[in-house]
């Protein structure tokens, strides 16, 4: 299906690919061993109902092409075991809301979308769900109460802190200590193939937050590493260096394996990334 020898940006022995139900997907062996966390960052291969290769698109819109929208999360939820209403997904906006998930909430009806961009829970059985396509995904587990989170993190939601939003609802609101608490930076656009203007660069340099742009000869731009972005800000917000974990695999670099807003000229789909508790 893909190959990852080539795979640019590799995993450094903290992640690897595996396959459930012919279902390819990279995992962080660290949640594994947790011993209560279900989790795949998956990528953007399945398999169909007749055992052949298919696109697994989550993208919540059809402008690519009807024909490659599948009943993806029926297909996700068979290979992992999860009752379908239990995997919660938002209508993720590029901001920095996130929202607080329980079993009370799963049973409400709701007339709008979530609008938000991170969901975190203590209730297992629920999986959350982030949909992406260059957009960072983070899982946070805190490996002593056992509480999770699913966040998405693209430049807008980078630059008002989502992630340290995020883990202030874990110290206040669970009470969690930072140092319990695993960081996990699933696979999301690169340095090498994410360039950004003076709109993306100012938001940052409001915030004085900069060391992570690189300069162009081309006045105006800036080569920006969007994971390494999100990793200082979970260093600042109290995670220990020892308990961030990232991926390093650029989604443009290897669009044959996930897809890439970038990559592939803003006509592509959307890959799944969950957690759950056992």
């Amino acid at each position: 299906m893909f190959e990852t020898e080539d795979m640019r940006y590799g995993t450094s022995g903290m992640f690897r690919f595996s396959s459930r139900n012919a279902i390819p997907y990279l995992e962080c062996p660290v949640l594994g061993k947790t011993g209560f966390i279900t989790h795949a960052f998956c990528t953007r291969w399945g398999r169909t109902d007749r055992g052949e290769s298919d696109i697994l698109d989550f993208g919540s819109s059809s402008e690519c092409g009807k024909e490659r929208l599948l009943p993806n999360r029926e297909i996700i939820c068979s290979a992992f075991d999860i009752p379908e209403r239990n995997l919660v997904t938002v209508s993720q906006v590029h901001g920095n809301n996130i929202l607080v998930i329980d079993e009370t909430l799963q049973r409400r009806k709701y007339d709008a979308p979530l609008e938000y961009d991170g969901i975190i829970s203590a209730t297992a059985g629920i999986a959350l769900g982030i949909k992406t396509a260059d957009c960072v995904p983070i899982f946070l587990a805190d490996r002593k109460k056992r509480i999770i989170g699913a966040i998405h993190a693209g430049w807008k939601g980078t630059s008002l802190g989502i992630i340290a939003g995020a883990v202030s609802i874990f110290v206040e609101e669970f009470f969690s200590d930072p140092a319990d608490i695993l960081a996990v930076i699933g696979p999301a656009i690169g340095p090498c193939c994410y360039e950004v203007d003076e709109v993306v660069f100012s938001k940052f340099e409001e915030t004085g937050s900069q060391s992570f742009f690189t300069g162009r000869e081309m006045k105006g731009k800036w080569m920006f590493d969007l994971p390494e972005a999100n990793r200082l800000q979970l260093i600042a917000a109290g995670i220990p260096l020892e308990n961030i974990f990232s991926a390093d695999i650029c989604t443009s670099c290897n669009k044959n394996i996930f897809f890439s807003h970038r990559g592939e000229n803003g006509c592509t789909g959307r890959q799944l990334n969950f957690i759950m508790l056992r």
